[in-house]
């Protein structure tokens, strides 16, 4: 599934639709490459590292099982240990995907299925959002965790369509909801940083596709440093990113 930062994925589709929701491939501009001038270079750089250092609290048991719900290419099998048992999962036309989601989302496995589930940006991409979250929680067994990420605040990024942003608040509130226990929930790219990003995101194709790469080195060379300057306990209440692990009773 499509993401502007190369890490999301979108599940969509409409109840009644005459045709199944469909895998889009990736844009060319959702570059995983980090480099000082890429307009998105810190949040490519930061967002998996964060999210590698969550999936430890995963406490996934030797040859467990995982289910990366919304697969994209699969960026982050490596996170898990080779023993593991790992279950990409997409919409139907991925072809990195083991398991093809039902037209509504769901996944297609019976209850208490697996041991952990990945979610990385794509709960502000799916019309339901609830029935995201109570499919998570489903098709884990007890004790079972997921580390879900999405978008704070972030710039408008259809593809083919982008629903929903969170507080922090709003987030915890959805997965405790489903019935999950949130261990542990972080703010990453917090409230300065941010707003350097979204003005940089606002003015950058005014300038001269030649001075593009010089201006993004500037601002994200500033969203580098002003996040540097943030503190943790402030991130986690705004952030361009939250990220939980929540765990099944």
């Amino acid at each position: 599934m499509t993401r502007v930062d190369g890490q999301g994925h979108t599940i969509d589709g409409q109840p009644g639709e005459k045709d199944p929701p469909r895998y889009h491939a990736k844009r060319p501009d959702d570059l995983r490459r980090s480099t000082p001038w890429h307009r998105y270079g810190y949040h490519i750089k930061m967002l998996p590292a964060r999210l590698e250092a969550l999936a430890g609290d995963l406490m996934l048991p030797s040859g467990g099982r995982v289910l990366d719900y919304g697969c994209a290419d699969v960026p982050y099998r490596g996170f898990f240990p080779a023993d593991a048992d790992f279950v990409p999962a997409d919409l139907p036309g991925n072809p990195h995907a083991e398991l093809h989601l039902n037209v509504d989302g769901t996944v297609p496995v019976e209850d208490e299925t697996f041991d952990a589930v990945l979610s990385t940006q794509v709960l502000e991409h799916v019309v339901d959002p609830a029935l995201y979250v109570s499919e998570c929680f489903r098709v884990l067994r007890p004790g079972g965790r997921l580390l879900l990420s999405t978008h704070g605040m972030f710039i408008y990024h259809p593809d083919p369509n982008d629903y929903w942003r969170w507080t922090c608040a709003g987030l915890q509130h959805e997965v405790s909801r489903a019935g999950f226990e949130v261990v542990r929930f972080e703010g990453i790219i917090g409230l300065a940083a941010t707003g350097l990003q979204l003005f940089q995101d606002a003015v950058y194709y005014h300038f001269p596709r030649r001075l593009q790469p010089v201006f993004a080195l500037v601002m994200q060379s500033l969203v580098t440093l002003f996040d540097r300057l943030q503190s943790q306990e402030a991130r986690d209440m705004n952030a361009q990113v939250f990220a939980l692990v929540a765990r099944k009773p």
